[in-house]
C-alpha cells in the first residue's frame, strides 16, 4: 500500500507540473520561447568561457588549440548573439524544421510514384501525407514566428493533458486501494 500512496503522490507533483507549465506554454509562448533561447545562449557562452579556459591552461599550442580558441570564440558570438536577439534566433527552428519537412515531403512524393509504379492499391495515401507534410513544411518556412508560437501552445495543451490523465490514473488508484481493503 505504501508504494500506491508515493505512485499517487508522484503522479500528483507531476500533474501539477505539467498543468503549470502547460498553462504558461499556452499564454505566454513568446516568454517560453524566449527563455528557451536564453537558455541556449547562456549555454554557448558557458561552453565558450569553458574552451577559452581551456585554451589558457593549456600547455601545447598548436592547431588543436587554434581550433579550440575559434570554436570558443564562435560559441561566445554565436551566444551573446542568441541572448541578444531571442526571437530571430528562435524563428530559425520552424524554418529549419520546414525545410526537413519540404525533403521529407518528395520524399514521399517519390516513393507514391513508385509504389504506384509497382501497382500498390494505397499508393494516393502516400501521396496525400506528402502532399499535406509539403505544406506545413512550407508554412513553417514561410511564417515561422507564428508557427513557432502555435507549436508551443500545443505542446502546453498535451502537458496539460498529461497533467490531468496523471490526475485521472491517481483516482483509478484510490478505487483500487479501496477494492483492495
Amino acid at each position: 500500500m505504501e508504494f500506491l500512496k508515493e505512485i499517487k503522490s508522484s503522479l500528483l507533483i507531476m500533474a501539477g507540473f505539467y498543468i503549470i507549465i502547460g498553462l504558461v506554454m499556452l499564454l505566454a509562448p513568446a516568454f517560453v520561447s524566449n527563455s528557451i533561447c536564453y537558455l541556449i545562449g547562456a549555454l554557448c557562452l558557458i561552453i565558450g568561457g569553458l574552451a577559452i579556459y581551456t585554451y589558457i591552461q593549456s600547455e601545447v599550442y598548436g592547431p588543436l588549440a587554434m581550433a579550440t580558441l575559434i570554436l570558443a570564440i564562435l560559441f561566445i558570438v554565436l551566444g551573446v548573439f542568441v541572448v541578444m536577439n531571442p526571437e530571430f534566433f528562435a524563428s530559425f527552428i520552424p524554418i529549419v524544421t520546414g525545410v526537413i519537412l519540404v525533403i521529407d515531403a518528395f520524399s514521399k512524393l517519390e516513393s507514391s510514384v513508385r509504389l504506384k509504379k509497382y501497382e500498390y492499391s494505397n499508393w494516393w495515401q502516400v501521396l496525400i501525407a506528402a502532399i499535406l507534410v509539403f505544406i506545413f513544411g512550407i508554412l513553417l518556412i514561410l511564417n515561422p514566428f507564428t508557427s513557432l508560437t502555435i507549436l508551443i501552445r500545443v505542446l502546453g495543451v498535451f502537458l496539460m493533458l498529461d497533467g490531468i490523465s496523471n490526475i485521472i490514473t491517481v483516482f483509478s488508484y484510490n478505487k483500487i486501494e479501496k477494492a483492495i481493503k
